[in-house]
């Protein structure tokens, strides 16, 4: 008699765990990433983030579990429901990043022997002429994250490609914009994949893919140290967030100041030319001159200060018929020979620029060639 209750009880108390095991789980839908910032809650399906902070990546992903319909996911929020958790057998989940090849490489381009995307014509007496958006090229790398993490942890936007990042100073090697992927297979072997680089239409990453941006500060310079790794795209295009610069697809070099100014403080400013801004900025100097391997300029005529805007004409240029060809932000005030600040502007003065396939880089003033420079600023904008 005593054995036989002590079956029962024993019974009794494996019943959970018999019906736990015998969940009934499957996926039914394409899944989806979110994420959010290590100790805040809200979840997002793109982040902004300075440096130092680490990101949750979360797979969630709809299924059911006993029949009924629910989103899996280990975010801990009451609407998700716990794969693992929950009983059901082990998945397989594969993360991958997402990133833009920085020109042309296995598709034509449209300006012929210029391999830099455009959306516009470059050089010559119709340069800037629109010729349509051009189709970007992306690329997947597979990251070490497990076979079966449904939470993926990022703290830094560090390229795949090794000659981009060492290419940096190396404080901003880490920074940029990033998109992630990932890909599960379930209980009925079927993979179903989050949008990836497959999800381009007319040729531009879509909204849908998780991006995540790390940038090193919050002043102007620090929001365009978040552009690192997104691609120079001439005559980037579209208005207020539907801007190519705005959803970090692609940037050309008004854009890319007029972006990191809506994001420091001027959300009012509209995307515009390089001749839009100088219309639009507050003029701190006259035009002034500098040259490739001159002497820097008397301080008494203009101190650099980082972060103003340098307007650029590229002097005896007859392929850029504009008024005002390029526009850069200064940087870091350097001496002769890269030395120590001289409070003076000059060739070896570091600039913020992007103009080609290395995307945005901090270079020397004197790389531009001999320039005619106007010194530009944004009321209510730190730099």
């Amino acid at each position: 008699m005593r054995s036989t209750s002590l079956a029962l009880l024993a019974l009794v108390l494996a019943a959970p765990r018999l019906a736990h095991a015998a969940a009934r789980c499957e996926l039914t839908g394409s899944p989806a990433l979110l994420g959010r910032i290590v100790g805040d809650d809200r979840l997002a399906g793109a982040l902004d983030v300075r440096r130092g902070a680490a990101i949750e990546v979360h797979l969630v992903a709809p299924g059911r579990l006993d029949g009924k319909p629910v989103l899996f996911a280990d975010t801990g929020a009451a609407r998700h429901v716990s794969w693992s958790g929950s009983g059901c057998p082990k998945a397989q989940v594969r993360w991958r990043r997402v990133e833009p090849r920085m020109q042309h490489i296995t598709t034509p381009a449209p300006n012929a022997a210029i391999a830099i995307y455009a959306n516009a014509v470059v050089f010559g007496p119709t340069h800037g002429t629109w010729l349509g958006h051009d189709h970007l090229e992306y690329f997947e790398t597979a990251q070490p994250a497990g076979d079966d993490l449904w939470t993926f942890t990022v703290r830094d936007a560090r390229p795949s490609e090794p000659a981009l990042a060492d290419a940096r100073l190396p404080e901003y090697r880490d920074l940029g914009t990033m998109r992630l992927a990932a890909t599960i297979t379930g209980p009925d072997a079927r993979a179903r994949a989050t949008p990836d680089a497959d999800d381009a239409p007319r040729g531009q990453i879509g909204d849908d893919v998780f991006r995540y941006s790390v940038r090193s500060g919050d002043g102007l310079f620090g929001w365009l140290t978040s552009y690192f790794n997104v691609p120079y795209v001439f005559g980037s295009a579209g208005v207020g967030a539907r801007s190519q610069a705005e959803r970090r697809v692609g940037v050309d070099c008004a854009d890319l100041i007029v972006a990191g100014l809506r994001r420091a403080g001027r959300p009012d400013l509209a995307y515009s030319s390089v001749g839009g801004l100088v219309r639009s900025l507050e003029r701190v100097t006259e035009p002034l001159e500098v040259h490739a391997r001159g002497d820097a300029l008397d301080p008494a005529i203009y101190a650099p200060r980082p972060g103003d805007i340098l307007a650029l004409d590229y002097v005896n240029s007859a392929a850029l018929p504009r008024p005002w060809d390029h526009i850069v932000v200064l940087a870091v005030d350097r001496g002769p020979g890269g030395g120590p600040a001289d409070g003076r502007l000059g060739p070896d003065d570091l600039v913020a620029d992007i103009g080609d396939a290395q995307g945005l880089k901090f270079a020397p003033l004197g790389d531009q060639g001999d320039v005619r420079v106007l010194v530009l600023r944004a009321r209510g904008v730190e730099g």
